[in-house]
C-alpha cells in the first residue's frame, strides 16, 4: 500500500476511534467515563456528543483557569514530540483530515507566506495560556472552529442543550452573540480549507504549535541529500502543508505525513540532524 493511502486509513480510523461514543443518542450527555481522564495527542472537542477522550488544548487551558501547572499533560506532549515531532498532526488529527479532504474540492488555489506560522504561537501563548490565567475563561475553546463543528453545531440543531462541563445548559433561545462569532470563524475556516492547504494547521492550531517546535530536535527526522536534490518544488507541491521541505527538513510547520519520500532525495531516519538551506550545495 503506498504510503499516503495508508495515512489515509490510519486519518479515518483515528478520527472514527476518538469519537466512538454513541450512548448520548439516549443520553442526551457528553460521555464522562474513565477514558475522559485521558488525553489524545490532537485537536479533538472533548464535548463532542460522541468524543470518548479530553482535548490537550481544553485541558491545558482547564489548568490556566484554576491556576494549576499541567505537570502530567506536559511530560505527556513532549514525551511525543521528542520522539515523533508534529507526526500526529499529519496522522492522527480529524481536523487535518478535514482539511485535507476540502482543499481536494476544484476551486482556485491560495499560497499562504509561511512567516504567517508564527500567528500559532500568538494563539497558544493569548488563548491557551494568557488569557484563561488572567480571566479564569477558556477562551480557546471558546472561538475554536474544530468545538464549533464538532460539538456547539450538533448540539444546538439537536435542541434542547449545549452541555459544557462547569457551565449550567444553555439553551438555543440563549446562545446569543458567542454562538454568531463562533459560526462566522467556523465557516471563514470552512472556506480556506477549499482554498489554503491545511491554514487551520498553519495558522491558529496551538496544537501545531506545541509540536511543531519539536521538528529540529525530534528522534524521528527528516533528511535531504543534498546532492540528489534539483530544487524542483515537486515536494512542495504534494506537500499538504505547502513548504518545500529541501529548503529546511525540520520545518515547524511540517506535519511529518511523508508525502515528500515521493521523491528521491528524502529519506526518513532516527536521531539525524536535519539540513537547513545554507547547507544545500
Amino acid at each position: 500500500m503506498d504510503i499516503q493511502n495508508l495515512r489515509s486509513v490510519v486519518q479515518w480510523c483515528s478520527a472514527i476511534g476518538m469519537n466512538m461514543y454513541l450512548g448520548f443518542i439516549k443520553t442526551k450527555q457528553v460521555y464522562q467515563g474513565g477514558l475522559k481522564s485521558a488525553c489524545v495527542p490532537v485537536l479533538n472537542c472533548h464535548s463532542c456528543p460522541s468524543a470518548l477522550f479530553s482535548c490537550p488544548i481544553g485541558t491545558i487551558q482547564h489548568f490556566m483557569t484554576i491556576h494549576k501547572f499541567p505537570y502530567l499533560l506536559t511530560g505527556y506532549l513532549a514525551a511525543i514530540g521528542i520522539s515523533v515531532g508534529a507526526l500526529a498532526c499529519g496522522w492522527l488529527c480529524p481536523f487535518g483530515l478535514l482539511q485535507d479532504l476540502l482543499y481536494k474540492i476544484p476551486s482556485p488555489k491560495i499560497r499562504l507566506p509561511e512567516k504567517l506560522s508564527v500567528l500559532r504561537y500568538l494563539v497558544l501563548f493569548l488563548l491557551v495560556i494568557l488569557f484563561p490565567l488572567v480571566t479564569q475563561e477558556t477562551w480557546f475553546s471558546k472561538v475554536c472552529p474544530m468545538g464549533t463543528i464538532q460539538a456547539a453545531i450538533p448540539w444546538v440543531m439537536w435542541n434542547p442543550v449545549i452541555p459544557v462541563y462547569g457551565e449550567p445548559a444553555v439553551s438555543v433561545q440563549t446562545l446569543g452573540a458567542l454562538f454568531i462569532i463562533k459560526i462566522m470563524i467556523a465557516v471563514a475556516f470552512l472556506g480556506l480549507f477549499i482554498l489554503v492547504k491545511r491554514p487551520f494547521c498553519r495558522l491558529a492550531c496551538p496544537m501545531g504549535a506545541i509540536f511543531g517546535f519539536f521538528n529540529k530536535h525530534s528522534l524521528l527526522q527528516l533528511d535531504v541529500d543534498t546532492q540528489k536534490c534539483k530544487d524542483c518544488q515537486k515536494c512542495r507541491d504534494i506537500c499538504p502543508v505547502d513548504i518545500n521541505i529541501s529548503d529546511d527538513p525540520g520545518n515547524s510547520t511540517c506535519v511529518r505525513c511523508f508525502a515528500c519520500l515521493k521523491c528521491d532525495s528524502v529519506k526518513v531516519g532516527v536521531g539525524k540532524k536535519p539540513c537547513v538551506a545554507g547547507d544545500k550545495k
